[in-house]
C-alpha cells in the first residue's frame, strides 16, 4: 500500500503568487480612470453630436423659410424683374436661390449661385412631384459644403422649381473649434481620472497592505497577537475580525497540540523509565530464575501499558481523520450491553458492585459492533473504577425522543460514585485530562476513555454529555442514531 502521506505531497500543487499591492494599484486605478474617461468621453461625443445637429437643423430652417418666402414672392410677381435678395439670418452663410423654369432655363438666381452651385441633374428636378421637397449636401469648386433645398410648385398653373443654398463653411469651422476644445478637455480628464482613481486606489488599498502586514507577522510563538480593527472601512472590519476568530481557534488548537505532545511524552516516558529500571535492576547482579521471571512480567506489563496509549492515540487519530466511515452493522443494543456486563461482571463483584442492565426498549441500531463494545466498555470500566465498595453501576437503555427529527437511542452509565466537581465536567472529554492531576495512570488510567467514547460517537453521528453531582454519582449518556447518518 503507497505512503498516503508520500502521494498528497506528490499531488501538491504550487500555490502562484498572489499580486502585489502595486499591481492591484495598477489595476484598480485603470478601472477607474478607463471607467470614468468612457463615461466622459460618450458626454462629450452626445454634446457634439447634438450641437451638430442643431446646427444642421437649423440651416434646414433656413432654407425651408427660405423657400416659402420666394415661393410667394414668385407669385406675387410673375413677370421677370430683378432678383429678389432671400432673407439672411444673423449668423448664416452664405444663401442664394435661383427659380428654374421648366424647361431647364433660369428665371431668376441670386448672383454668384450658378457660379457657387451649378445647376446639375435637371432630370431629377423634374422628377419631383409638387409640393415635394429634398434637401442634398454638395460643394462648391472650393470644396465648400453647401445644403441645396430642392423643391417643385406652380405659378400661374405653369410648373417652377426654386432651389436655395445655404454655405455651411462657417458651421463647419464652428464644429472643428469645438472639437478642438473637447479633444483638449479629454485629454485633460483622462489625466485627472488617472490621478483621481490612483488616489482611491492607493486608499482603499493601504487597510488591506495594514492587515497584510499584520497577518506576515505572526508566528507560533505571536499566535496571541490580534489585528486592529480601529481605523478600519466598514467593509474590512469583517475581514479583520473573521482573520481574528482564524487565529483564536488556531491558537487553540496550537495549545492543544502542545499539551497534548507534552501529555503523550509524560504518559509514555513513565512506563519506560518503570521499564528501564527494572531491567537496570536486574541486569545489576545475578539473579535466580523465578527473580527473571518476575522481572520480566513487570516488563511485559509495562509494554502492555505502552501498547494500550499507542493504540488509543492510533484510534483517535483514525477517527478524527477526514472521511473515516465505520463499518456497520444492524445490532440488538439490548443483547449488546448484555454482553458486556458478562464481561464485566467479574470485575463489579471484585470490587463489591452491583453491576446491573435497565432496558425499555429493544432498538436495532446500525454501527460498529467492535466499537460499540469498546465505547460502552470505557464507561462501564470508568465507573467501576470510580465507585466505593457497596455502590452500583446501572446501564440504562432508552428511546431519545429529545431531537424528534433525528430519532436516537440513549445509553446510560450511571454510577453511585465520587462525582466530579462542575470546575472539571467541560473537559473530561479532553485527551489525557483526569479530574485529579494526582491519580496516576496505574490500573490503566491515561485520560484517554472518554475521549475515545466521544470519538466513537462523533464518527456514529452521535453525541456523548455526561451530569455528576460530587458525592451522589455521575451519569454519561451516549447517544447514537437509529440510521445512518
Amino acid at each position: 500500500m503507497p505512503d498516503q502521506g508520500g502521494s498528497a505531497a506528490a499531488r501538491a500543487v504550487r500555490p502562484i503568487p498572489p499580486p502585489t499591492a502595486g499591481s492591484i494599484v495598477i489595476r484598480m486605478t485603470a478601472w477607474y480612470a478607463g471607467t470614468s474617461f468612457l463615461l466622459i468621453l460618450i458626454a462629450a461625443s452626445v454634446l457634439y453630436g447634438t450641437v451638430a445637429g442643431n446646427l444642421r437643423a437649423e440651416d434646414r430652417r433656413i432654407l425651408i423659410d427660405t423657400a416659402s418666402n420666394l415661393r410667394l414672392l414668385a407669385t406675387a410677381v410673375p413677370v421677370p424683374g430683378p432678383s429678389p435678395r432671400p432673407p439672411v439670418s444673423p449668423g448664416a452663410g452664405f444663401i442664394g436661390f435661383r427659380l428654374i423654369a421648366p424647361d431647364g432655363r433660369i428665371e431668376r438666381a441670386t448672383p454668384g449661385m450658378d457660379r457657387d452651385v451649378p445647376l446639375t441633374d435637371f432630370a431629377a428636378l423634374l422628377a419631383l412631384s409638387p409640393g415635394a421637397r429634398t434637401f442634398t449636401t454638395v460643394q462648391d469648386r472650393h470644396g465648400a459644403p453647401f445644403d441645396l433645398l430642392s423643391e417643385r410648385f406652380k405659378v400661374d398653373g405653369a410648373d417652377t422649381i426654386v432651389q436655395v443654398a445655404i454655405d455651411r463653411a462657417r458651421d463647419q469651422r464652428v464644429l472643428i473649434k469645438d472639437r478642438e476644445r473637447l479633444l483638449f478637455m479629454l485629454i485633460l480628464s483622462l489625466g485627472l481620472c488617472a490621478a483621481i482613481g490612483y488616489a482611491i486606489a492607493r486608499g482603499g488599498i493601504r487597510p488591506v497592505e495594514r492587515i497584510a502586514a499584520a497577518a506576515g507577522s505572526i508566528r507560533a510563538t505571536t499566535l496571541h497577537e490580534r489585528l486592529d480593527t480601529a481605523g478600519l472601512p466598514g467593509e474590512l472590519q469583517s475581514l479583520a475580525a473573521t482573520f481574528n476568530d482564524m487565529l483564536d481557534r488556531l491558537e487553540a488548537s496550537f495549545a492543544q497540540v502542545t499539551q497534548f505532545s507534552a501529555d503523550v511524552a509524560h504518559e509514555l516516558r513513565t512506563p519506560v523509565n518503570n521499564l528501564r529500571g527494572e531491567l537496570e535492576v536486574a541486569l545489576g547482579r545475578v539473579r535466580s530464575a523465578p527473580d527473571y521471571r518476575d522481572v520480566l512480567g513487570s516488563a511485559l506489563e509495562e509494554c502492555g501499558r505502552i501498547n494500550r496509549v499507542i493504540d488509543s492515540l492510533l484510534f483517535l487519530a483514525r477517527a478524527e481523520a477526514a472521511g473515516a466511515v465505520p463499518r456497520r452493522e444492524a445490532l440488538d443494543i439490548a443483547a449488546e450491553l448484555a454482553a458486556i456486563l458478562e464481561f464485566y461482571e467479574p470485575a463489579a463483584l471484585e470490587a463489591g458492585l452491583d453491576l446491573g442492565l435497565r432496558a425499555t426498549a429493544r432498538p436495532v441500531v446500525p454501527c460498529d459492533r467492535t466499537l460499540f463494545q469498546q465505547a460502552v466498555g470505557n464507561l462501564v470500566a470508568n465507573a467501576i473504577a470510580h465507585t466505593g465498595r457497596g455502590g452500583s453501576v446501572t446501564v440504562g437503555l432508552v428511546a431519545d425522543a429529545a431531537t424528534a427529527s433525528v430519532p436516537m437511542v440513549r445509553i446510560d452509565v450511571a454510577d453511585t460514585g465520587s462525582g466530579i466537581a462542575p470546575a472539571h465536567l467541560p473537559h473530561v472529554f479532553d485527551r489525557f485530562y483526569r479530574a485529579d492531576p494526582a491519580r496516576s495512570s496505574l490500573g490503566g488510567n491515561f485520560g484517554l476513555g472518554l475521549a475515545v467514547v466521544r470519538s466513537i460517537a462523533t464518527l456514529h453521528g452521535g453525541t456523548v454529555a455526561i451530569d455528576s453531582t460530587p458525592g451522589i454519582g455521575t451519569v454519561v449518556s451516549l447517544r447514537l442514531p437509529l440510521q445512518p447518518a
